[in-house]
């Protein structure tokens, strides 16, 4: 398509005759899309054979969705030829904004597939039975108010939640109100974000009454100046409180840099990047510590190591993150979180995933001994020298690979 074409909105619609011959004249699609309709996609994408197989498939489709700059989503499809269409490739994105429905979601990723499927389809016999359409109206007027746009990029958000829970002998309460502002360009990225969170909980056991509160609050910000196609840097700043870390209050301000091994554009399907911040922090705390402190200045720095690759074989994501505090360097933290999936041969897929962490820079820990209440509410942070968990997961499927019919009775 063209430059203009892409500018304005264009509507290309698929009008397929219900004549076709037999189900062997369609070309078998796969789709690969974790976080979509699917069963809308198959019931409206009739002109094609959609199949569960992959090996099977003519046309492969992999689809990611990642959040834009407008906290809407970003859609990347990639479309890959296979068999009579082998060595054809297409890449398509689709981006919404929160204000779409997900009725117009799903029928917006619709249309987009079907563009996508334009550049296989056309020289297939196929082609004799499509129609399509352009949708004429002038949107001059519309995309050029949006090319001048008031609110300079600046996205806003509001979000909350109240739940509220009551037993005989249980009573649970929960608010959360978060607050979001972001600026995204390709030079720069601008995030502040407020969370207020406040959990009362209380349990009766005969004449035993146990209670739970637990308060949390944060503003972080965040700032980041692309240098080049590698290269980034910018800082984190943050206030917050939480009575589960003994924290009355706290701020820091770590600058950061970071280096990614393939230019950022390509992060959709692989990125690569090792960061590093250092900065300076106070903490004031509600209880007195381990360390016999009621408030103290820290130093510290941050050293990450970033990777995620999503082919067609599956999907890989590796974080490893080392932490330490500048003025104590035997206070520090090691951490490896990991999964993968991956498709092993047709039909059958693995996942595999988990995360190790070792913990020494437990500064926040009250003095004395955690109550057995404290333990079984968490309404305090326990001292411990490591945390784990592990996952794994398998799946195979068989039978018919070329089975469309959709049935929602009962």
């Amino acid at each position: 398509m063209s430059y203009n074409m892409k500018k304005f909105f264009i509507l290309i619609s698929f009008i397929i005759c219900h004549n076709v011959n037999s189900q062997g004249s369609l070309k078998n699609l796969f789709i690969k899309c974790d976080r979509c309709d699917n069963n809308f996609l198959k019931n409206e994408i009739n002109f094609v054979n959609h199949v569960r197989e992959q090996a099977l498939a003519d046309i492969q489709l992999f689809i990611y969705r990642n959040r834009n700059a407008n906290n809407g989503n970003r859609y990347s499809l990639d479309f890959i030829g296979k068999n009579s269409y082998q060595g054809r490739e297409l890449s398509l994105n689709l981006d919404t904004n929160p204000r779409f429905t997900r009725d117009e979601v799903r029928n917006a990723l619709k249309r987009k597939i079907d563009v996508g499927l334009i550049y296989f389809l056309v020289e297939s016999d196929i082609s004799e039975k499509i129609n399509i359409s352009f949708d004429s109206v002038d949107n001059k007027k519309e995309y050029y108010g949006m090319s001048s746009d008031k609110w300079k990029n600046w996205v806003f958000q509001t979000s909350g939640d109240a739940r509220f829970e009551n037993e005989t002998s249980r009573k649970e309460s929960n608010i959360r109100i978060e607050l979001d502002a972001d600026k995204v360009t390709e030079k720069i990225k601008l995030q502040f974000d407020v969370d207020f969170e406040r959990s009362n909980n209380e349990y009766e056991n005969q004449d035993n009454i146990y209670i739970s509160k637990r308060n949390r609050k944060s503003f972080n910000a965040k700032s980041v100046w692309s240098i080049s196609k590698k290269w980034s840097v910018g800082f984190t700043a943050g206030a917050s409180g939480d009575t589960y870390q003994n924290i009355d209050f706290r701020y820091h301000f770590l600058p950061a840099i970071e280096y990614s091994f393939f230019p950022y554009e390509e992060f959709i399907r692989r990125e690569m990047v090792i960061n590093y911040r250092i900065g300076y922090g106070y903490r004031n705390y509600i209880e007195e510590t381990i360390y016999n402190k009621f408030e103290e200045n820290v130093y510290l720095h941050q050293l990450a190591f970033e990777t995620r690759f999503r082919q067609p074989w599956g999907e890989i994501y590796s974080t490893l993150r080392g932490k330490s505090f500048l003025h104590d360097p035997s206070k520090n933290s090691f951490s490896l979180d990991s999964w993968f999936s991956i498709r092993v041969f047709e039909g059958l897929s693995l996942r595999l995933g988990g995360e190790i962490e070792l913990i020494r820079d437990q500064l926040s820990l009250p003095k004395g001994n955690a109550s057995i209440e404290d333990l079984l509410l968490q309404q305090q942070e326990i001292a411990t020298d490591f945390r784990s968990e592990f996952s794994v997961g398998i799946s195979y499927t068989f039978g018919s690979a070329f089975n469309n019919y959709l049935n929602s009775r009962l």
